[in-house]
């Protein structure tokens, strides 16, 4: 059965077709109906006047119509969830900005004339009339929105005595175009953000990261009257994501990235990264159960720092979030053309292995390799693991190998 609710197309299933559809809530997405009109967009202080801003409540009418206070225009509505960081920075270009800064829904009390509503963007760089959206007459969920033109952001890591990190580790800060810098908050933050930042330092890589929970940073710098003060730094951005497409294309923050400028978060989730490459810092090499290194590429996995500061860093290997990405990568740095096969030593087999093993400390974890981006490694060299678990690896020629494997963020 097919029926229209709110100008949507809604199916009903049985029941007992849900499973075999692979949906267990009942709720089948449909897309919104309408693309390719032009709109006008501008941001109204919600008593009819034009805001110089660049933020308030965000209203739209047909391209055509010059008429900003003609019926058929109205604010842009948002019933289903749908507006995402992309429609935001899509419109926010369509007015002539930058980026879009921030954004949230508002409820009012009573519904208001509207024109658009559930707009649906997937890239940025698009026009709005290759968005889609539906139709609708009023609605009482508008859309506060902030643009800018100013969107470049500075990134840097800080030591816990909030100066500048000599390591490529440290508490993330980001400064804006105005001097400011604050924290970075982890909501939404992952891989693709991370290697997008550390890019932006002049790394190649990113290693890792967490939450800064054990630093207390009280950091000078000026404010907008450029008066000295010590005082919290804010935290400055929030919800940082970055596309994988972005990250493929060597993309800058600006281009790749969302955020947002107001948080809800507090300094425990503030970032801590590391940026750098696993394969510059490391080399890697495989024993047998004699502790005698081995050439075909089969053996117990060891890894050895390359900075002769480090010499002591020699180990096994984790299988914490090992994969096949991540043993084709190590088997091709040690040069061979693949992986054939990994695992775990297990309990069976320490016996066999726990000589060797036991002369050798467990000292990186969480190789986490992409697929797509040669030399792209998250790692630690602060594992929780035993011996149980290290990384017994057989690596393959070119003809034992099967075709590259893929891998999306």
């Amino acid at each position: 059965m097919i029926f229209s609710i709110r100008n949507h197309m809604v199916l009903l299933v049985p029941c007992f077709l849900l499973g075999l559809l692979g949906i267990s809530d009942g709720y089948i997405y449909v897309p919104p109906k309408y693309t390719g009109s032009d709109f006008k967009f501008w941001l109204d202080n919600n008593n009819g006047d034009l805001t110089s801003n660049g933020a308030g409540i965000l209203k739209a009418k047909l391209y055509a119509d010059d008429d900003r206070t003609a019926d058929g225009n109205g604010t842009v509505c948002d019933t289903d969830n749908r507006f995402t960081d992309e429609a935001a920075t899509v419109i926010c270009k369509a007015m002539g900005y930058k980026c879009a800064e921030n954004w949230k829904l508002e409820t009012t009390s009573a519904n208001l004339p509207a024109l658009i509503d559930n707009v649906e963007c997937t890239n940025t760089s698009l026009p709005f009339r290759r968005c889609r959206y539906d139709r609708i007459d009023t609605c009482n969920r508008e859309i506060s929105l902030k643009c800018s033109s100013r969107c470049d952001y500075e990134f840097s890591l800080l030591d816990s005595e909030g100066t500048k990190s000599k390591s490529k580790s440290g508490l993330l800060v980001a400064s804006n175009y105005n001097g400011m810098r604050g924290t970075v908050c982890d909501d939404n933050f992952d891989k693709a953000a991370a290697l997008t930042i550390c890019r932006e330092m002049g790394h190649t890589c990113a290693a890792s990261w967490s939450s800064r929970n054990d630093m207390d940073l009280e950091q000078t710098y000026d404010d907008s009257e450029k008066k000295a003060s010590e005082q919290d730094m804010p935290i400055m951005l929030d919800d940082v994501t970055c596309s994988a497409k972005g990250v493929l294309q060597n993309e800058t923050f600006v281009e790749s990235c969302f955020w947002k400028t107001e948080s809800d978060c507090d300094h425990s989730e503030d970032i801590y990264l590391t940026c750098g490459c696993m394969l510059e810092e490391f080399k890697f090499s495989t024993v047998d159960k004699n502790n005698k290194a081995t050439t075909n590429g089969k053996g117990l996995l060891i890894v050895e720092s390359k900075s002769e500061s480090d010499t002591e860093l020699k180990g096994t290997v984790c299988d914490d979030l090992f994969d096949e990405s991540s043993a084709d990568t190590i088997c091709k740095s040690m040069g061979f053309a693949c992986s054939k096969s990994f695992k775990s030593v297990g309990e069976r087999r320490s016996a066999a292995w726990g000589d060797v093993q036991r002369k050798y400390p467990v000292v990186l974890a969480e190789v986490d390799c992409h697929a797509q981006i040669q030399g792209q490694c998250s790692f630690s060299t602060d594992p929780i693991c035993d011996h149980s678990e290290d990384i017994l690896i057989k690596c393959g020629t070119e003809d034992q190998c099967p075709e590259t494997p893929t891998e999306s963020f």
